[in-house]
């Protein structure tokens, strides 16, 4: 046995993304496709992996549970499906995105017992912007407005993106507040601006992956920070990168922080 390569089994993969997650497991040397999960009555349950992502036959069939030789478990399902899940008790990625705060918390609880990594963009690009966007608003200060705009396509249905709200934080972080105290989600009305405010605002339409830009606007000057998905396969690489150490990690709640961190 390759002791090198990480066994994995995407959860939900017979959708868009878990697709994508299946296609760069296949072709990545480093990481060997044991598994594929669906739902009990979905028409793909017995597909074979490969061909549902457009790969070629991979003789790996999709199933309802996950095999037992799976190293970790990486899920994109949605909120009601990944709390669930979590009764697998395996190491596990979860990139599902519009988790309550209760279901967070059952998450939190799960991760006492296996290492969880849950992160709603699995971008490197974008948890490395994350950290630049703290340390802007921590220097630049209260003098500037922080303004974060994301768009996504037509079919995304929360709104406003979790990685909106990843990068809100962290300006918010920044200056040492809490989102919740300083957070306005669009603009309408006669109301003047608030100094400390951070303004999110979503926008849906076409078939956008994902954009994110964050501003800080001064009196004399604006600083932008952008980000801007191409393909959905960078959400899977660093879904992958995160099993990889989710695999190999104590138990515990993780993010993707602590993975590019290792």
């Amino acid at each position: 046995m390759n002791l090198a390569l990480t066994r994995v089994a995407v959860v939900g993969a017979a959708g868009r993304m878990g697709r994508e997650v299946v296609r760069a497991a296949l072709e990545d040397d480093s990481f060997e496709l044991v598994g594929g999960v669906v739902e009990p009555e979905a028409p793909e349950r017995g597909a074979d992996l490969g061909e549902l992502c457009g790969w070629g036959k991979a003789g790996v069939v999709a199933t309802e549970d996950p095999p037992g030789d799976a190293e970790a478990l990486i899920e994109f399902t949605e909120p009601e499906a990944t709390v669930h899940h979590l009764s697998y008790g395996r190491p596990v990625v979860i990139g599902t995105t519009g988790l309550s705060d209760e279901q967070l918390a059952r998450a939190e609880e799960a991760a006492k017992g296996v290492p969880l990594v849950l992160a709603p963009n699995m971008s490197v690009g974008v948890n490395l912007v994350r950290e630049v966007v703290r340390e802007l608003s921590e220097k630049l200060g209260a003098g500037y407005d922080v303004e974060i705009v994301e768009v996504h396509h037509r079919n995304k249905v929360d709104a406003p993106s979790g990685t909106a709200l990843l990068l809100a934080r962290a300006a918010a972080e920044g200056r040492g507040r809490e989102l919740d105290e300083v957070a306005v989600y669009g603009r309408e009305g006669r109301a003047p601006r608030e100094e400390g405010e951070i303004g999110i605002h979503a926008l849906r339409g076409g078939a956008v992956v994902g954009e994110h830009r964050v501003v800080f606007y001064g009196l004399g000057e604006e600083v932008e920070v952008a980000h801007r998905a191409l393909s959905r396969r960078t959400f899977a690489a660093g879904a992958l990168r995160a099993a990889r150490f989710v695999a190999r990690a104590r138990p515990g709640f993780y993010s993707m922080r602590d993975v590019l961190g290792a």
